[in-house]
């Protein structure tokens, strides 16, 4: 069985700042959580799972943020885990962490 890592805190760059360490968590982070769900469904199908980015805005006609979430798609229906990079009202970078793993506490079909 593979250990599940804690979700890391919240982490503030400001906007300069390389992203370096930022990108390693989250690939670990990732990694992590798709190594551990594979171990409790036994199985060792990567292609049930794809990373994905995307943009979010707020309501407007015209898109006009540059917030992102990055997330784990588990089987084309299930959002598994993901880092939210936002811009704070400083302009720093805020990147929050979050998994779900609701989708294992029932059976998961074909």
């Amino acid at each position: 069985m593979v250990k599940l890592m804690k979700v890391p805190k919240s982490i503030f760059r400001q906007t300069g700042d390389e992203k370096i360490h930022v990108e390693n968590l989250m690939e670990k982070f990732f990694v992590n959580t798709k190594k551990y769900v594979q171990s409790k469904l036994k199985g060792d199908e990567d292609h049930y799972f794809k990373i994905k980015s995307a943009s979010f805005s707020y309501g407007s006609r015209q898109v006009n943020s540059d917030n992102i979430v990055t997330y784990v798609e588990f089987r084309e229906r299930y959002i598994i885990a993901g880092i939210f990079e936002t811009r704070t009202a400083f302009n720093d970078l805020q990147f929050t962490f979050f998994r779900d793993l609701s989708c294992l506490e029932k059976p998961i079909s074909q």
